[in-house]
């Protein structure tokens, strides 16, 4: 796995951090304090990094059984991953279609922090996994998850100043672009690891 192959599995990871930053945004507007609102892309990064280095160290003890067809593996998680994304954003668009909207809804007022730890580990559950495709790297793990770590940041943080316009703008479309990016990867560790 080269470096930027490590930087699309970044922008990929990173898009449910996105879309949960501009919801976040659209939700609880301006009673978000500034420290809550920048302790998003912090959160979100961290775990962003830490789940992939845990799933990389528990892919790493069974690298002798998984070594020989680590690319398999690679292309599999990346394709799951890429079908669950899928299947999340036709449930969305199902579950969308039959909620009925009620007018005197009471919109929620505070996004503790609490929330924003579940919040952090929810989007970052799949790098756990994306971790154990790690051990086929040609560089060191630690610049891996920092990578993974800065690109989150990066992304969040725009997400977080531009959220409302990013909302209208690619809401729909963000996790259409994750799901594909991971296709792609897992595309090409199907054919490295045939032409291997």
């Amino acid at each position: 796995m080269q470096l930027f192959d490590v930087i699309l599995i970044g922008i990929a990871l990173s898009i449910d951090a996105c879309a949960l930053t501009i919801a976040n945004c659209a939700t609880y507007g301006n009673s978000i304090s500034k420290k809550k609102e920048w302790l998003m892309p912090i959160l979100f990064a961290l775990f962003q990094g830490v789940m992939p280095l845990i799933g990389y160290f528990v892919g790493y003890a069974f690298k002798g059984f998984i070594g020989t067809f680590t690319k398999y593996l690679s292309a599999g998680i990346f394709f799951v991953l890429a079908l669950k994304i899928i299947i999340d954003i036709i449930k969305d668009a199902k579950s969308q279609r039959d909620i009925v909207e009620v007018s005197n809804q009471k919109k929620p007022t505070d996004l503790t922090l609490i929330l924003l730890l579940i919040q952090a580990l929810a989007t970052s559950i799949d790098a756990l996994a994306i971790g154990v495709t790690l051990i086929d790297l040609t560089f060191s793990v630690f610049i891996a998850v920092l990578i993974i770590s800065f690109v989150t940041l990066a992304l969040v943080t725009l997400a977080l100043l531009f959220g409302k316009y990013l909302g209208k703008l690619f809401g729909k479309y963000a996790e259409w672009v994750g799901a594909i990016i991971l296709l792609i990867l897992s595309i090409k560790a199907l054919i490295e690891a045939i032409a291997h």
